[in-house]
């Protein structure tokens, strides 16, 4: 880890990185090196276990010191994010929303707290293309409340959405009814993907949602 971070260093060009496998000391001390990356463009975590909330919280500073601007953020797989790390990562998903084109954010374990934390942060993503939250630890419960929180940073990106998947967390029809109103605003979503969720064959929104994506 210590010694990708010094080649980090000397590559002041570099537009794509891949990381994996990093003890919690190594993915500190690569994302404290990716500061000095002003081109930086795309950034890919595979899952990490060692990982604890400072890690994660190095990444959060790094999307808030505002020095690269991210087109591609990958976390998925990253299970240790949860809500705590999600917190983190809105503060720097503000930053970088003016570039951010996608967004993946499958397997974090971000729960009800979490989801409202993203929806606030996609308000400042006005130019997210795809957004990708699936199978995370969101109850049924609260969910509307968390739908609701995100169905208004959807409005706020609007017509620049084109892909949305929102598979297995646990919408039901509540939700789905204050997410179709809206995707009434994102009139370029070509793709959307709600399956393994906990809305019924008879949910009311179900007939609208046909309608937006006419």
């Amino acid at each position: 880890g210590h010694a990708f971070a010094e080649g980090i260093a000397h590559n002041q060009s570099l537009r794509n990185i891949d990381i994996n496998n990093l003890s919690n000391y190594g993915f500190t001390s690569v994302m404290r090196a990716l500061r000095s990356l002003s081109q930086l463009e795309g950034l890919t975590i595979w899952p990490h276990e060692n990982v604890d909330p400072d890690g994660w919280s190095e990444l959060g500073t790094l999307l808030e010191s505002g020095v690269c601007k991210l087109e591609h953020l990958h976390l998925s797989g990253n299970t240790y994010i949860g809500n705590a790390g999600m917190g983190v990562l809105s503060n720097g998903l503000r930053n970088v929303g003016s570039s951010l084109i996608g967004l993946f954010l499958n397997h974090n374990s971000i729960g009800n707290e979490g989801l409202s934390t993203l929806g606030e942060a996609l308000q400042t993503c006005t130019s997210l293309e795809t957004l990708v939250i699936s199978y995370n630890d969101f109850s049924s419960a609260a969910t509307v409340t968390g739908m609701g929180v995100l169905s208004n940073g959807l409005r706020a990106i609007g017509s620049s959405l084109n892909k949305l998947v929102l598979n297995a967390i646990r919408i039901g029809n509540e939700g789905l009814s204050t997410l179709v109103e809206a995707l009434a605003n994102c009139t370029g979503l070509k793709i959307l993907s709600l399956s393994h969720n906990d809305f019924s064959s008879a949910a009311v929104g179900l007939g609208s949602l046909s309608d937006c994506l006419q």
